[in-house]
Formats: structure tokens, C-alpha cells, sequence
């Protein structure tokens, strides 16, 4: 299981694009807690709800404002930061989004990973860069397959191929252009990421609960599809590991993914569900309603055992802990506590082995 490593994080200088959604706020928080210093660059308008306003996390990074496609800007933001570790998050990261706009979501997913890559290699404070993609670059060959990273990627729907060709602009400039000057690249591929403060569209958690605090059933479209659950901060944790052993050298570079763990059993939209019913015994779920305009795979798992094996990491929370500690997280924060402070204990108790 991987620890971090706060005398390495202290006063580290950290570039995070997409700091201002779900992950990029956590990540945010969380880098904040390790006493990293933290430069975020996002889009300039941020969405409502979510955990970036709730939390106030403006006041705990630098916040800049851009689209990561601006090379210019983006070059600037970085040479003023003199970032050590670049996380990159900005990305389209709406499946069924990438199916109504295609061409803006290769735009921002592709060209938006070639400008960031290009505005590391013109800057010489970096020593790593993180990459996040997506558990869906993989070409699905159906049910029972577990996906490695040696396995071709692909994707069936636009937001998968754009993450798939996001792994071949990093790969392309890794080899091309960072390694040989000393800046060690990984990408990240991880997904179905459950934790507080998620308010996005067409996602489940969201969903279960935009419709319970309004006092009505969610509709789960597609109750039966399989997906790698997994909590917010063992993901971090997952990217944060692996950039500070690429920054001391200490794993290989190229792609990893970040999965359940091995002794984790397939687990359907359905037993989400009724997990979070466990939690919210009021709330009513309508299986299988609803239009699936998104035309996603209906099962998708992956093999994280070298992340295991490079980086000594796995996952902490299997998937009840996962879902239990996100609606714990809506609960304390809809009965009045801050959402910043929730934020905190959370790390804090991840960081010590304990839960509620």
C-alpha cells in the first residue's frame, strides 16, 4: 500500500491542471495537506454546483484562469510557477458529452495534452509529469476481459479515443522530447472515481444524489454495466505516488493503471445502488429507465498490479468502504458542515488507516 512521502511534498512547487473540478479540487486539498505549494490553471468559468466553490479551494492554491489549448498562456502560467511535479487533469471528462460534441472534445483532450506537454518542455524546473487519461482507452474486447497496459488501446466512443490519443501525444513526447533532458512522464489511467463533492452530469453518484435530496427515485439507466469503482483518494494517492517515484527515480516511466484491488468482485451499477440505499434507506431507484444516449461498454475492468509491483501502491478502500465514505461526505455536508473541513478529516482519517 503507498504511503506519501511529506518531507518530499513539503514546499514542493506543483502545476495541477483542471484544479477546479472534482478530482482537481481534492487533488488540490489534499496537495495542500502535504504542504505542497499548488498552482492550479483552469477554464475561467467554474461549474455551479461544485466542490471548487463549495470548498473555498481558491484560497488554498495559487488560482489561474486559461484554457489549457493557449499555448502562450499556458507557457507563461508555467515559467511564473517554476513547477517541480505537473499533474495534468484538464480534459472534456463527459462520456456522454463527447458524444454530442466530438470535435471539442478531441480539442480539448488532444491538443490540450500536446500544449501542456509543450509548455513542460520549455521549462526547466520540471522533473515529472502525471498525465491522467482514463481506465476507457482501451479497445473493449466484452465481458470478462481485465485490461493491462500492454493491451491496445482504443475506445468506442469519442471521449476514449480522445484519452487513447492523449496517451500517444505523451508517449510521443516522452520519447521525443522530455526524457532525453531529464523530465520522467507517466500517464495515469483510472475511472469511475466515487467521493463528496462530485456534481456532474450523467454520472451515478451525482445522480443518487441530485434525486434523493429532492426527494425523488434516480433513474439508473444501465443498472447491469460492470465498472473498476473506486474511492477519490486512493486515486490521488495512486497519482501522487507515482509522480514523486518518477521524480526520484525510482519507477519507470510510461502508463499505469489505478484499479480496485485484486481481491475486489466485479460490481454492476446496481450494487452501487442498493449500497447507497443501504446508506439513504428512503431513497428509490427506477432500474434500467431512461435513454442511454452514451452507448458505453457494458463491462470494463482493469489490471492495476503494476502499480502494485512498481510503485508498492494499491488501493486502500475497497468498494463498500468507497461508496459508504462518499455519501458519508454529501450527509455531513447537507446537515450543515463545511465542505472544506469534511474535505480535511476525510484526509486526515485516510491518511491514519481510520474511518467512520
Amino acid at each position: 500500500m503507498g504511503t506519501l512521502t511529506e518531507e518530499f511534498w513539503a514546499g514542493k512547487r506543483v502545476f495541477v491542471t483542471g484544479h477546479t473540478g472534482f478530482k482537481g479540487s481534492w487533488l488540490t486539498v489534499l496537495l495542500d495537506h502535504l504542504g505542497a505549494e499548488v498552482t492550479g490553471f483552469s477554464l475561467p468559468t467554474v461549474d455551479d454546483p461544485s466542490l471548487f466553490s463549495a470548498a473555498g479551494v481558491r484560497g488554498v492554491c495559487r488560482d489561474l484562469r486559461g484554457d489549457v489549448r493557449d499555448l502562450p498562456a499556458l507557457c507563461g502560467a508555467i515559467e511564473a510557477a517554476q513547477p517541480q511535479i505537473v499533474v495534468h487533469l484538464a480534459a472534456q471528462a463527459i462520456v456522454a458529452r463527447g458524444f454530442a460534441d466530438p470535435c471539442g472534445t478531441l480539442s480539448h483532450n488532444v491538443l490540450g495534452t500536446a500544449v501542456l506537454l509543450e509548455a513542460v518542455r520549455r521549462c526547466e524546473s520540471t522533473t515529472a509529469v502525471v498525465v491522467a487519461t482514463t481506465d476507457k482507452v482501451y479497445r473493449n474486447r466484452g465481458p470478462g476481459n481485465r485490461y493491462g497496459e500492454a493491451d491496445p488501446l482504443g475506445g468506442n466512443e469519442p471521449y476514449g479515443v480522445s484519452k487513447a490519443c492523449a496517451e500517444l501525444v505523451t508517449e510521443c513526447y516522452r520519447d521525443a522530447y522530455l526524457s532525453p533532458v531529464g523530465i520522467r512522464v507517466a500517464s495515469a489511467r483510472a475511472g469511475n472515481v466515487v467521493g463528496g463533492g462530485d456534481w456532474g452530469e450523467s454520472r451515478l453518484v451525482p445522480d443518487i444524489v441530485r434525486a434523493w435530496h429532492a426527494g425523488e427515485p434516480v433513474v439508473v439507466r444501465n443498472p447491469r454495466h460492470v465498472r473498476p469503482w473506486q474511492y477519490v483518494l486512493d486515486v490521488l494517492t495512486g497519482y501522487l505516488t507515482l509522480a514523486e517515484r518518477l521524480s526520484r527515480g525510482e519507477a519507470p516511466e510510461g502508463p499505469y493503471n489505478f484499479g480496485p484491488r485484486a481481491d475486489d468482485t466485479a460490481v454492476d451499477v446496481a450494487s452501487v445502488v442498493a449500497l447507497a440505499q443501504a446508506l439513504y434507506p428512503a431513497g428509490r431507484a427506477v432500474l434500467g429507465g431512461g435513454e442511454d444516449v452514451s452507448r458505453e461498454a457494458a463491462w470494463l475492468r482493469i489490471d492495476a498490479s503494476k502499480a502494485r509491483r512498481e510503485l508498492g501502491f494499491a488501493n486502500r478502500f475497497g468498494v463498500g468502504e468507497a461508496i459508504r465514505e462518499t455519501f458519508r461526505w454529501y450527509r455531513l455536508v447537507h446537515e450543515g458542515q463545511q465542505p472544506l473541513k469534511v474535505c480535511r478529516d476525510m484526509i486526515r482519517a485516510y491518511e491514519s488507516g481510520e474511518t467512520a
